[in-house]
């Protein structure tokens, strides 16, 4: 039995290594950096900061529950600051995870009256740079946009883990138990 765990445990580990770069490819971006999604913040230079952004990514907003909220919006209730067309809403809890699961424009404001103060978000999401397909979200444009990149905390991306980086553990976890 030990020979046999012993030539299945490194094909296992290949197989692993191998699917994983394919099955990481969205980045976490905490809004705001340190400063999460509140008052007086430059969101603006935020974005500038961290662009591009890719389908795939996740935006995480962490707020001050019953103080603001995560509304997205279109064009118009972004540049106008009004909710009453808002695409989604959101106040629970202290913080809201968002994927850009298409390649398109994204807008959110705050809805509690701090829009008209700049607290709002413009993004634009991009098709994937590796293919062009969407399908990865490699961040390896320079240096010093990859040390830039803002993780969002451990415990939130536990909950954003890739449903492809999932069903991979999952496998792995699987074939060690037979071992």
């Amino acid at each position: 039995m030990m020979c046999h765990r012993s030539r299945m445990l490194p094909l296992l580990v290949v197989a692993v290594v191998t699917l994983l770069p394919a099955a990481a490819v969205a980045t976490n971006y905490t809004v705001g950096d340190e400063k999460g999604w509140n008052p007086n913040v430059d969101y603006t230079s935020w974005v500038k900061k961290h662009r591009p952004f890719y389908k795939g990514d996740w935006l995480l907003f962490e707020y001050q529950n019953g103080r603001s909220d995560v509304v997205q919006v279109d064009e118009v209730g972004y540049d106008n600051c009004d909710k009453a067309n808002a695409i989604s809403s959101y106040s629970k809890g202290h913080s809201y995870a968002f994927q850009l699961k298409e390649a398109k424009d994204y807008y959110f404001i705050c809805s509690y009256g701090y829009c008209y103060n700049g607290m709002k978000l413009a993004v634009t999401a991009k098709k994937g740079p590796a293919g062009g397909d969407g399908s990865s979200s490699s961040k390896s444009d320079t240096a010093s946009s990859s040390s830039s990149k803002s993780k969002s905390s451990a415990a939130a991306s536990s909950s954003l883990v890739n449903p492809s980086y999932a069903a991979i553990l999952a496998v792995a976890i699987l074939f060690l138990r037979m071992l």
